[in-house]
């Protein structure tokens, strides 16, 4: 009699600790998911993403250790690394002038935008390299690159060019000149070519790497409008704390968000274009 107690017991602890466990799960779920939405609220509200912990309860808040919270995964932590809020918005108003540099004409790619998403109090962007890559490849060239203006940051030494899908370094540019601040976004950008036929490519990447070894590639997509990129990831922690048992239970969410997810050129040419045209999830994943 008394095993049989001590067995229905013990089941019935087993089946609550099971219950409890997956109802505290899917709470985390829910809670990752509003850590994503608030840092893209944040975003739409032109107040920058903070990668701090909040209340469920109250967002503004920092949770207390019994409270139900969700965590912006930091800079170094996990998986999330800075060119995650670099932002390269391809869907802006991208076009290809020519000018004479080189003593010849060229093509410039220019009408990209390039902002940190990142509030105010947060870390600064080192670019320490870049690489274009585009398609078909016909032996053009990339002569120079303009961050943030007019002039020239990098020019491509006696003129010779520097084939594509080759690493550029950023080293003999001053860091101020290429140091993007939180919540700074630089509207003129341009990279210039030998070639006056870069607009007729299927495709342009262009990819930036950061001071920590991570890269951010941006894709402009001449044959499939809805391939061109202005994305940015947010890694989110959903952390049920309230009324834990057995133990707290933690979720994950990666998501990676394009802004001006419906439309494009002059429509996403302006700061607040890009915080304000509809955003979508094209990549929402538990890691």
């Amino acid at each position: 009699m008394i095993l049989a107690l001590v067995g229905v017991t013990f089941f019935l602890t087993e089946h609550l600790r099971a219950t409890s466990l997956q109802h505290n799960q899917t709470r985390a779920f829910y809670f990752a998911q509003a850590g994503v939405m608030k840092a893209l609220y944040d975003f739409r509200q032109n107040t920058g993403i903070q990668l701090v912990a909040s209340s469920v309860a109250n967002p503004a808040l920092t949770p207390g250790a019994t409270e139900d919270a969700f965590v912006l995964q930091s800079i170094g932590a996990g998986n999330t690394a800075q060119a995650d809020f670099l932002l390269m918005n391809m869907r802006n108003n991208v076009s290809f002038p020519q000018a004479s540099f080189c003593s010849a004409t060229r093509d410039r790619m220019e009408g990209w935008s390039v902002l940190n998403v990142l509030w105010s109090g947060g870390v600064s962007f080192v670019i320490d390299s870049f690489k274009v890559n585009w398609s078909p490849a016909g032996g053009e060239g990339i002569l120079r690159l303009d961050l943030d203006g007019t002039g020239a940051d990098w020019q491509a030494p006696g003129c010779v060019p520097v084939g594509r899908d080759t690493s550029i370094s950023l080293a003999g540019v001053a860091v101020a000149n290429r140091t993007l601040s939180p919540d700074e976004r630089w509207a003129t950008n341009r990279i210039w070519f030998t070639s006056t036929t870069m607009d007729g490519k299927d495709w342009i990447e262009v990819t930036f790497t950061l001071s920590d070894g991570s890269s951010r590639t941006a894709h402009w997509d001449r044959v499939t409008l809805s391939h061109t990129t202005a994305d940015t990831t947010v890694t989110s922690i959903g952390e049920a704390r309230a009324n834990a048992f057995p133990f707290v239970a933690k979720r994950q969410l990666r998501a990676i968000c394009r802004i001006c997810a419906t439309v494009s050129g002059t429509a996403c040419d302006a700061e607040a274009e890009e915080r304000q045209q509809p955003m979508a999830l094209i990549s929402y994943l538990e890691p």
